[in-house]
């Protein structure tokens, strides 16, 4: 028995060193370089929560894809841009593509979550709301039709309160509006997003009060999805699937150095260090993509009137996990297909 110990030993370890076959080579493959360059047009937005993004260029170099930056002010301007065909890849709200459904557009696929934690209500400092029936009487700033108004408007109802009974201001322009709003104090609160908060609370007169509109039950917190244009992705699957490689490569890196990532948005936004570290503070990055969230995203649109008619039912068409499942080598229902 000693010598058929003996004998089997160094196959074992052979084998335990070697690791399971099938996933080594489906890791290669992956990785592989394409054999010919393909040039892509990314859509990009100063977003703390995206900013990662800017290293992705540099990732999926690694795989012959040539990526060209192309910058927008809003994510309803990078959604007509990827339902045209005019870019390839963007990251935009977890809305959009419910958006672009509704009014008939049909080329927009998503393929990955981002996150959650972006978005962020905003008090003057040495106030505080402590549950939501403080809202009662508050004056909010709101831009309707964002994902934080989304969040916020659902948090509402779930917590028992009528929207459409609460004091809203409605503040038209960028997250600049509703500080000055806030310091003024012609509102509040506000329902605003990342760096704001982060800019108000850095200059000490802003902060963060105890209800969350990241908790919503039905909304979430995602921040946003990572797409691509339907008929790149049916012409290139490959280089989709590196893509979705390259990109999970930068949330590690991004995850792994808050301070690079902290940097990267600074330099990119402009601003000092400070309010970029505040602002990816509360933020989780994660590629999970929680498709039934984003099914009640989309009744919730149409609920509320912001959509003509109720997207959800159809809304499964226009995401796919195929390729983060290979990445990830998990199954679609770990990666949000039942969330």
């Amino acid at each position: 028995m000693s010598i058929t110990i003996r004998a089997v030993l160094p196959v074992l370890l052979a084998a335990v060193l070697a690791g399971p076959p099938a996933a080594i080579a489906q890791s290669d493959s992956l990785r592989a370089r394409l054999p010919a360059p393909v040039k892509i047009k990314q859509g990009m937005l100063n977003v703390p929560a995206l900013s990662p993004l800017w290293l992705l260029p540099g990732e999926a170099a690694k795989y012959n894809i040539q990526i060209e930056m192309v910058m927008f002010q809003r994510f309803a301007d990078a959604r007509t841009a990827l339902i045209s065909g005019d870019i390839q890849l963007t990251a935009f709200g977890p809305q959009d593509i419910s958006l672009a459904v509704a009014q008939g557009a049909n080329s927009l696929v998503g393929i990955a979550g981002v996150g959650t934690g972006n978005d962020c209500l905003l008090v003057r400092k040495g106030e505080d709301m402590q549950d939501w029936k403080a809202l009662a009487g508050k004056r909010i700033g709101i831009g309707a039709g964002s994902i934080s108004w989304l969040k916020f408007a659902a948090s509402v109802q779930e917590n028992g309160l009528k929207y459409g009974e609460l004091k809203i201001v409605n503040i038209v322009g960028g997250g600049a509006n509703y500080l000055k709003a806030l310091q003024g104090k012609e509102i509040d609160l506000a329902v605003v997003w990342q760096p704001f908060c982060a800019q108000a609370i850095v200059e000490g007169y802003g902060a963060y009060p105890t209800i969350d509109h990241n908790r919503s039950a039905a909304i979430g917190g995602l921040i946003s999805v990572l797409a691509v244009n339907r008929d790149f992705m049916e012409k290139n699957r490959d280089a989709v699937q590196r893509l979705v490689v390259a990109y999970l490569d930068v949330l590690a890196i991004a995850r792994k150095d808050p301070r690079r990532w902290a940097a990267i948005y600074a330099e990119k936004a402009g601003l000092p260090e400070n309010v970029a570290a505040e602002s990816i503070r509360i933020t989780r990055l994660d590629p999970m993509l929680p498709l039934e969230s984003i099914k009640r995203i989309s009744k919730f649109l149409s609920d509320n009137g912001v959509i003509a008619r109720d997207v959800s039912g159809e809304i499964s068409q226009h995401y796919t996990y195929g390729f983060l499942s290979k990445a990830t080598g998990k199954p679609a229902e770990q990666l949000g297909l039942d969330r």
